[in-house]
């Protein structure tokens, strides 16, 4: 079955290699029930979601032409909606035929790598709907107090995931020189382990080193590296609640638990009462905690501190996920944790609960 998945990949390529090709990207078509209407044309690169154009459709002709850099993951959609339909372009002959008001389902065509993504694509939409099915019944087992159940739907759901991981990199084996392949590699790996990544990277070809997702990935985990067990925590200073600045050095002596939040994580804040019992336990023994903010809004930040009663020592910039320190941690999700020795050396990463505890007791009793 795997082989004639991938002769039918191969297979499309060729097909599409025939198609007349174009120095632009040129994206014609039709969106019913348009009329003067703003598009947005956002593109997904290493340095995140950015506005690459708008255009504005009357009476529902699309006829755009722009000069792409590089082959980039595109998402269009009206201004104002979350809703929008993504492909991988490049600078070929695309076409789009659909409706605004439900635009994420536009039928769109386009060259070789839109068809290496879409085959993705068209895969996980499937699948993800399974694993939403799952979803939706491990909570109802779940209320009906049936853990044999949902112990069952567990497996099912991590056995589609691993399917959908398998599709994905069987994609890019097959097609190693496609840029949508740098961007699938990118998808796939960047929560990662850092030696995870760089098998990520040796599936693709050489020629691929100068995409955004391929140096995306490069970049994360050169940061990684540098902030792994064993290595020195990189210093850093930043603002606390009344705007007075605080460097990481300034704890050296103790142990320190760096602990990346925000108000808004959930996950986050429920976690905060394990913390709160760490730190009354474990402070006048020499143990101290830093918290880093990923928050934007700073009511919201000292309102949590407040709410769930954080007495230690808290920072943030105030920049959300663009927070200083979160990136030169290489944090790409909270909680994120971060264990130094009192010399400043990271002893251990991403500990929590009974883990968390278990250490600062191995340390300090």
């Amino acid at each position: 079955m795997k082989n004639l998945f991938l002769v039918a990949i191969a297979a499309l390529l060729v097909m599409v290699s025939c198609q007349p090709q174009a120095e632009t990207f040129k994206l014609t078509g039709k969106l019913e029930g348009t009329t003067d209407k703003t598009v947005v044309i956002s593109i997904y690169d290493k340095n995140g979601v950015n506005v690459l154009d708008t255009l504005t459709i009357t009476d529902g002709v699309v006829d755009y032409t722009s000069d792409l850099a590089e082959p980039v993951f595109v998402m269009l959609g009206e201004a104002g909606t979350r809703s929008t339909v993504n492909f991988f372009a490049e600078n070929v002959n695309y076409t789009i035929n659909g409706s605004l008001e439900n635009i994420a389902e536009a039928a769109v065509t386009g060259g070789a790598a839109f068809n290496v993504y879409k085959t993705v694509s068209d895969a996980a939409k499937e699948i993800n709907m399974k694993s939403n099915d799952l979803k939706k019944a491990y909570g109802e087992a779940g209320q009906a107090g049936d853990t044999a159940k949902q112990r069952m739907i567990y497996e099912e759901y991590e056995a589609n995931q691993t399917k959908l991981e398998e599709i994905q990199l069987d994609v890019v084996k097959a097609n190693p020189m496609s840029p949508a392949s740098a961007f699938i590699v990118s998808n796939v790996y960047r929560n990662g382990a850092i030696s995870e990544m760089k098998e990520g990277l040796a599936l693709l070809d050489a020629s691929l080193s100068t995409s955004t997702y391929y140096q995306s990935l490069s970049e994360k985990i050169v940061k990684l590296e540098a902030v792994a067990v064993g290595q020195m925590a990189p210093d850093f200073t930043m603002n606390d609640q009344e705007g007075k600045p605080i460097s990481l050095s300034s704890f050296k002596g103790k142990y320190l638990l760096i602990d990346f939040w925000a108000s808004w994580c959930g996950p986050c804040r429920r976690e905060n009462p394990h913390v709160v019992k760490l730190y009354q336990e474990f402070n006048a023994k020499g143990f101290e905690i830093l918290g880093v903010s990923l928050d934007q809004k700073q009511d919201a930040w000292l309102k949590a501190i407040d709410d769930d009663q954080l007495t230690w020592s808290h920072v943030s910039d105030l920049q959300g996920w663009a927070n200083s320190a979160a990136k030169l941690y290489a944090v790409s999700s909270i909680p994120h944790t971060v264990l130094l020795d009192k010399e400043g050396k990271i002893i251990a990463k991403n500990l929590r609960g009974d883990e968390l505890h278990a250490k600062v007791a191995e340390l300090l009793n």
